[in-house]
């Protein structure tokens, strides 16, 4: 690297007053071979803040916003290729007009986004601390859901202290339903990281969750 802002987008947080929006980035699961993509690109949702005061770190944020490229290595890798979500604007090359798909002021956080066919809906999943703005206590998750890959997204369900301290939640598409269930119920796993600061006293909750 030659500076601490050369980054894809070339957002940085020297320090606490600086903001970024695409903080700890993941790629949306569209299924095998990005099947499910709503145009062929591949996304990307990430948290981050714009208020100079609110608490952003590798767990905490007030908002999550979504971006899109056509999926080939030249692309990726070029800052010019990838288009933001504006609520104004629609898909636009301007990081600095992006506007976030959802907003909880100090509570969002890790964020990940599964497409599940069998239930027409984008599902995502929020990591944050219980209390903020430690990020070595527990962890609150919750869902959102959508038809939509931009949104309005709809609470789901709120998780306190889940894990005791899980992040990087996800539903990996492989593992779901292809098809809803006699109850019009749709089957799918979730699989997480919990309990990395080691120093705590945390509990595996629900069982069988750990570091990895």
């Amino acid at each position: 690297m030659r500076g601490y802002n050369d980054t894809l987008f070339g957002e940085h947080a020297r320090g606490p007053a600086d903001k970024v929006k695409f903080g700890a980035p993941h790629v949306v699961d569209f299924g095998k071979n990005m099947k499910n993509s709503p145009d062929g690109k591949m996304y990307i949702v990430g948290h981050g803040a714009s208020v100079k005061t609110e608490p952003q770190s590798w767990m905490q944020g007030s908002e999550v916003y979504i971006a899109r490229v056509i999926p080939t290595w030249k692309h990726i890798n070029n800052r010019d290729s990838w288009e933001f979500f504006s609520a104004t604007d629609g898909w636009t090359n301007s990081l600095e007009a992006a506007t976030p798909i959802v907003h909880w002021a100090n509570r969002t956080g890790v964020v990940t986004m599964t497409y599940l066919p069998a239930a027409g809906r984008y599902i995502m999943c929020v990591s944050t601390p219980s209390v903020s703005p430690s990020t070595v206590g527990t962890f609150d998750s919750y869902f959102l859901e959508s038809a939509a890959i931009t949104g309005p997204f709809r609470y789901v369900s709120y998780l306190r202290r889940f894990g005791e301290q899980a992040y990087f939640l996800n539903i990996p598409s492989k593992f779901a339903s292809s098809s809803p269930d006699a109850d019009q119920a749709v089957g799918a796993y979730l699989s997480y990281s919990a309990n990395f600061a080691r120093s705590r006293q945390l509990a595996s909750n629900p069982p069988g969750g750990g570091y990895w």
